[in-house]
């Protein structure tokens, strides 16, 4: 260990300052109230009442299975079949937070998980620095390599985008290929793979094609249909019998995000393989096409030069398949179960780059394959999310932080709470908590009209705060600039 940080210093300075710059923002983003309800306070109460013995249970995914809709320039919302309080693991078969929840009895809260989740995409770096380390002789091209994933614009915007477990797919898969392409050693592969199984359900899919590719490119028969076996039987156990259960359900849920193609496991696969014609029905296959170039275009293309550019095509068909907008926009998040296929094709596209690049005499180009890791790395840092995620303006509601921590906490604990999405990661826990607009069941509705308003447009928020100043059953008991806490005179509190 001592001489892989002596070795490659200059690497591990760029790591640690990457890591160091990014939970600085990130936690200027969070007293900024620039983090929501949905998707951190999510895991942040799944997670702490996990400790309490009600498994990731939290009362914030019914708001994101709901419907939102406007009525006549106002915001409703109407309660999905998710409750509040039912388990996480009723939507998302997520058990690898089981190894994130002992650690919440040191460090409990959300900057914890922001941080968390900073330094383990961080770390993702490392394993794919040393895969290239492997494949490339020269000493440079391993750091441009990982410069680039690190400022890479996708990776960025789903580091920035509250908590996901599936922000630790790159550290586990990286891990895994590394162990077994270049070490060898199938049983830290396995234990990767693992844990790989463990972020989400939707994972399994994409290791049992990686499990045939693996087979067939790195001749570990064995290996890849071990690997492909066993993603197969587990997302099967998962989708069939794990969450149904948790959902109180008897076999698939009909209202799964893929029930669209049946209501079973197996109709679900029979559907898909005999209807191809209906993948891309539904989706805007425009936006779909425009966003996909989007996403390959800053690599110029390179990991197509790789067969390793197979391994894409199951997230990005995952990502049609389920037909949602953010999934096959590749918003937020949701690019995150293709890019370490898309590095790994990165590097092995280079690969063949170089060998082309090697015997070519360009004039006045001494060494034409350095143009094109500089190139690649203008284009991506020209391109990264950074220059907006380091605006000043996003941060300006950070000077009201304090006045609005000391305004919350004098809101009793046992009171009932209905917030605007963020603002509640910064209310402390309780079981009776509401993201605005709905407030049939609380006691104070607290929100501040100079941040992210969502779910709210700013003529539905407009129209909601019009109403409540006209209702005669809340009174404003606290305001200072935009920040404002009203409290339900028909109750005594």
């Amino acid at each position: 260990m001592k001489n892989f940080f002596i070795q490659n210093r200059l690497f591990v300075a760029i790591l640690l300052l990457w890591i160091l710059l990014f939970s600085g923002i990130r936690t200027l983003q969070h007293l900024s109230f620039g983090t929501n309800a949905c998707d951190l306070s999510l895991f942040d109460y799944g997670m702490y009442y996990t400790l309490k013995g009600d498994i990731m249970a939290d009362p914030f995914h019914k708001y994101g299975f709901g419907r939102w809709y406007d009525k006549e320039g106002e915001l409703k919302f109407e309660p999905g079949k998710i409750k509040s309080w039912q388990s996480h693991f009723s939507i998302h078969f997520t058990p690898i937070i089981f190894f994130i929840v002992p650690f919440y009895l040191i460090f409990e809260g959300p900057l914890f998980l922001l941080y968390l989740q900073i330094f383990l995409v961080g770390l993702s770096a490392v394993p794919l620095y040393m895969i290239a380390k492997n494949v490339f002789d020269e000493k440079y091209i391993p750091i441009f390599i990982a410069l680039i994933y690190l400022f890479f614009r996708h990776l960025l915007i789903g580091v920035m985008h509250d908590i996901h477990m599936e922000m630790l797919f790159p550290f586990f898969l990286f891990s895994a290929f590394y162990f077994i392409a270049v070490k060898k050693k199938p049983a830290f592969y396995f234990t990767f793979i693992f844990l790989v199984l463990l972020i989400k359900e939707d994972m399994a899919f994409y290791l049992f094609f990686f499990g045939l590719f693996i087979g067939f490119k790195l001749k570990e028969k064995l290996i890849g249909v071990v690997t492909s076996a066993v993603s197969f039987f587990y997302v099967v156990l998962v989708m069939q019998f794990i969450i149904p259960y948790f959902r109180g359900l008897e076999g698939m849920s009909g209202d799964y995000v893929y029930s669209h193609w049946g209501e079973g496991f197996g109709q679900i696969i029979v559907n898909i393989v005999t209807h191809p014609t209906k993948i891309f029905q539904g989706i805007d296959l425009n936006i779909f096409l425009k966003k996909f170039i989007d996403l390959i275009a800053p690599l110029l293309f390179v990991p197509f030069l790789s067969s390793f550019s197979l391994l894409i095509i199951p997230p990005v068909l995952a990502a049609v398949l389920s037909k949602i907008p953010q999934n096959y926009t590749f918003g937020i998040h949701y690019s995150v179960n293709l890019i370490p296929f898309l590095f790994m094709a990165l590097i092995y596209g280079l690969a063949e780059a170089k060998k082309f690049l090697d015997r070519q005499k360009i004039p006045l180009i001494r060494n034409p394959f350095l143009v094109l890791m500089v190139v690649l790395l203008m284009v991506n840092l020209t391109n990264s999310n950074f220059w907006r995620i380091i605006e000043p303006s996003r941060y300006e509601a950070f000077k009201d932080y304090s006045m609005v921590i000391q305004a919350v906490n004098q809101v009793s604990p046992d009171a009932s709470i209905a917030a605007l999405s963020a603002l509640i990661p910064h209310i402390p826990k309780r079981k009776n908590i509401y993201m605005l607009p709905e407030i049939d069941n609380a006691e104070y509705i607290i929100f501040h009209s100079g941040i992210n308003l969502w779910p709210f447009r700013p003529q539905e928020f407009s129209k909601f705060v019009q109403r409540l100043e006209n209702e005669k059953n809340y009174i404003c008991v606290y305001r200072k600039g935009e920040f404002v806490i009203y409290k339900r005179s028909d109750k005594k509190i």
